[in-house]
């Protein structure tokens, strides 16, 4: 009974995106009961959102080995190895997958995405276009297929399939994304040379290289942004001082202990940061 609540309880923090939380909550769970496939699958689920695709892709064959053919450990074994870049294996297990379960709109969108990884658009256009066809209900397949398109050099049909992903679900928070994406990189088409240029750089966006993509130093982002800001408060004080000396206006003492106030913190942040990595 307590593993049942343990496991009820790592779903609902990966639902709420707590997947640190949830990992934490999983791995003396797997510990203590090697043999609890759903374990297992909530801790890849947690560890490819947290982009660890090595320790998912662990977890996953582990469910996968427990659990042989199961749809759910056969979709997460094709996601860690899509992260890992080993897209032979991805598409394999997907395609398992979509032979055992058809209809099944979740296992279609995986092998779409890992054919859109391994940087074979032109499959994937065919197969999640196939796929949006039978599974028109479905928000998220729709999304994909858009992304196909767009890849594939197809940015009005895109937008025609995050348009229907979005009367599906007006509030789907990945069909806005990739709208929005869309539409930033539209501003950069003009010809047909551009059009096959902006493609293709979406596409090379969603190819993952083989071992995976670098992971991202989230210490060092924190570091220089807040250096920037540091940057920026230090001369904002400085531009005050000299208003404050050769004009007759007077500088708002609050806006100044406010910048004083930025600056410390920027710097302290920076600093721990540093000291961290």
């Amino acid at each position: 009974m307590r593993t049942h609540l343990l496991l009820d309880q790592a779903g609902d923090l990966l639902l709420n995106g707590r997947a640190g939380k949830a990992a934490h909550l999983l791995t003396p769970v797997v510990g203590e009961e090697p043999a609890n496939v759903g374990a297992w699958q909530l801790l890849a689920r947690a560890r490819l959102d947290l982009g660890d695709p090595a320790a998912a892709l662990d977890a996953a064959r582990s469910a996968l080995r427990l659990d042989p053919g199961g749809l759910e450990s056969l979709y997460l074994a094709s996601a860690a190895y899509s992260a890992t870049g080993r897209h032979d294996l991805a598409i394999a297990a997907a395609r398992t997958g979509c032979a055992d379960d058809p209809g099944n709109p979740r296992l279609a969108e995986r092998l779409g995405r890992a054919l859109l990884a391994a940087g074979r658009v032109g499959e994937a256009e065919i197969s999640l276009g196939a796929a949006a066809e039978f599974a028109h209900y479905d928000a998220d397949i729709q999304v994909a297929y858009g992304v196909a398109l767009f890849a594939a050099g197809r940015p009005l049909s895109a937008r025609e399939a995050y348009g229907r992903a979005l009367r599906l679900e007006p509030s789907h928070v990945r069909a806005r994304l990739e709208l929005r994406r869309l539409t930033t990189a539209e501003s950069g088409i003009v010809d047909a040379e551009s059009l096959v240029r902006v493609s293709d750089a979406y596409a090379e966006s969603l190819r993952v290289p083989p071992g995976g993509r670098a992971p991202v130093d989230r210490r060092a982002v924190v570091a220089h942004l807040s250096a920037v800001v540091l940057a920026v408060s230090l001369l904002a004080l400085l531009a005050l001082g000299v208003v404050d000396l050769v004009s007759t206006t007077a500088v708002p003492t609050q806006l100044s202990l406010s910048l004083l106030a930025l600056a410390a913190g920027a710097a302290g942040l920076s600093l721990l940061s540093r000291r961290s990595r």
